[in-house]
């Protein structure tokens, strides 16, 4: 039994699960009649799989989605060890991106956390934690240099800017810069080219006015997979479902492209209303489609917002699911962006 003839759950678009699968579990479910060696063959067949779809996301998903879990990762892992053994006695956070990474570096190396004010005031947020016991006996003297903080540094003006008005000696850093800054900061975790969205700032920026977003999986968690055929249940759900908070756009949406079926648009526009998101438009899946749909989502599903992408004048597509996200980009020649919740 090969995997092209399996009718259990399998690696690839499954038709039960609703989404790609892979070889490792908890995704895939053995047939219970396979034998050792086919399942070692169809291993050997899914990493091919995978490593060639691995290669079309980095050849057709152009740029990065940084998520705050990897930015959290990066700084730890990048920039922390180049300042933390710096003669430091604070931390500033370029207000509000900068904050994040800040704070962190001020938590990990026990030091106090200070932000600008509009009078270029240097005001502490926080102080060493007189609770910190046998920390407190290494803590810096006040002698040192403040280190000023910043998630990334694109043209560097911000950061230029900021070392005008701070009067105080200190370090520059950011844990990711662009090669063609005019402005480097001092230390930097790694480079970081264009184009690319950040999870901190994408929904909370202009550039979500020139963007086309998926819905389930974007706004919300995709509908599970064992009320989809119930219609009262499913109703229900599409009603109720708590959505992503982080990713509720703060300023209206080019428009929202979905391959729900349009028998659902009363009951989405009221859950969109509910949660105070805007967009320019609604596009949903035709109820005549849903056969189509059926024998192949993936390829029916891509294919649809690829035409309503191409007809659009937005600048790129957020979709949650990386193969109709590669299969988007190929379509449309335009920018197509999958964050993957495999950060949480």
């Amino acid at each position: 039994m090969g995997p092209e003839e399996c009718k259990c759950p399998q690696a690839g678009y499954c038709e039960y699960f609703k989404q790609e699968m892979t070889y490792d579990p908890p995704n895939w479910q053995w047939c219970q009649n396979a034998s050792q060696q086919e399942r070692a063959r169809y291993k050997v067949d899914c990493d091919k799989k995978h490593k060639r779809r691995e290669e079309e996301k980095r050849k057709f998903l152009a740029g990065e989605y940084i998520t705050n879990a990897q930015l959290i990762r990066d700084c730890k892992n990048l920039l922390l060890p180049q300042v933390a053994n710096l003669d430091i006695k604070g931390i500033v956070g370029i207000p509000r991106s900068g904050m994040l990474p800040a704070s962190m570096i001020s938590i990990w190396l026990n030091l106090p956390l200070y932000f600008l004010d509009p009078q270029n005031n240097l005001l502490p947020m926080s102080a060493a934690s007189k609770f910190g016991g046998v920390r407190m006996l290494k803590h810096r003297s006040s002698l040192g240099r403040l280190l000023v903080v910043d998630d990334t540094v694109y043209s560097g003006t911000a950061m230029k800017n900021f070392k005008k008005k701070l009067l105080e000696d200190a370090y520059f850093c950011s844990v990711y810069c662009r090669p063609a800054s005019k402005f480097k900061p001092d230390f930097y975790g790694r480079e970081l080219n264009p184009p690319h969205l950040l999870e901190w700032n994408l929904f909370n920026c202009t550039y979500i006015q020139s963007a086309l977003l998926d819905f389930d999986g974007i706004l919300c968690p995709n509908v599970p997979f064992d009320i989809l055929d119930d219609e009262d249940k499913h109703r229900d759900w599409l009603a109720n479902v708590t959505p992503f908070y982080h990713r509720i756009p703060r300023v209206p949406c080019k428009g929202i492209v979905t391959a729900r079926f349009e028998r659902y648009r009363s009951i989405t526009e009221e859950w969109l209303h509910k949660h105070g998101i805007q967009y320019g438009s609604l596009t949903m899946l035709p109820d005549e489609m849903e056969e189509q749909r059926l024998k192949d989502h993936v390829e029916v599903s891509s294919s649809y917002k690829a035409k309503h992408f191409i007809e659009s004048d937005a600048n790129f597509f957020i979709e949650s699911e990386v193969a109709e996200a590669v299969r988007i980009r190929k379509k449309s020649g335009k920018f197509v962006i999958c964050p993957e919740e495999k950060d949480g």
